[in-house]
């Protein structure tokens, strides 16, 4: 008997929990690209280091041979050496694609269940994120996932409105003699005794509803 009754109160619990986790609206995977700024180190590019190399080249190139063609020729290696071994730091730029997946909120159709998280958001109650955004959706204010002031205040009108009973709707009945009105009520039956009475003297009549004179 206890067995019984505890998978009673598990099958509730998990009818509850799945009740509460049920949702109207959707994920989508949403995308974005932009430039992203980044360091790197490149090759030559500082005139001064190629020339400091060709001087320093030169003038070892003419200790060595004693003439100018050595110089020339080390004034070319020691420019390619410069060259070589000059380095600087650039900006570059690459582009970066962001994906993330974004909840798509959707109208809340179950009117009870649309009322009762009403309740339990303004009581305070835990409610999911998604699940307050499709309230929000529904109520009609920013669906921002947080319950604030002006969803309260929308909540309130809302269930405020759902207690209005509306005013009936009344029809008016008119007995009309060669189109004029004799007579109106809400009442039909005191506007047949009327006519009855009429009838009785010889007086056609006819009974209209919301009748009017065009």
């Amino acid at each position: 008997m206890k067995l019984l009754a505890k998978l009673a109160v598990s099958a509730a619990f998990a009818t509850q929990v799945f009740s509460t986790q049920a949702v109207a609206g959707t994920y989508d995977t949403r995308c974005t690209t932009k430039s992203v700024p980044y360091q790197a180190t490149v090759k030559g590019g500082q005139p001064e280091k190629v020339i400091g190399g060709a001087v320093i080249g030169g003038v070892i190139g003419k200790v060595i041979t004693d003439n100018n063609g050595g110089a020339a020729a080390g004034a070319l290696i020691g420019g390619a050496i410069g060259h070589e071994n000059s380095r600087r730091t650039v900006t570059k730029y690459k582009t970066v694609e962001t994906c993330q997946k974004v909840y798509i909120p959707a109208r809340v159709t179950d009117q009870a269940e649309l009322e009762r998280t009403l309740i339990d958001l303004n009581a305070g109650r835990s409610v999911s994120r998604e699940m307050i955004k499709d309230v929000q959706y529904t109520i009609g204010v920013s669906h921002d996932g947080k319950w604030g002031p002006r969803s309260r205040g929308a909540a309130e009108e809302y269930l405020a409105s759902l207690n209005t009973v509306p005013e009936p709707v009344t029809s008016l009945y008119s007995l009309i003699v060669n189109d004029v009105v004799i007579v109106s009520s809400q009442d039909p039956s005191a506007i047949e005794e009327i006519q009855q009475a009429l009838a009785e003297a010889g007086v056609e009549s006819q009974i209209f509803v919301d009748w009017e004179n065009t």
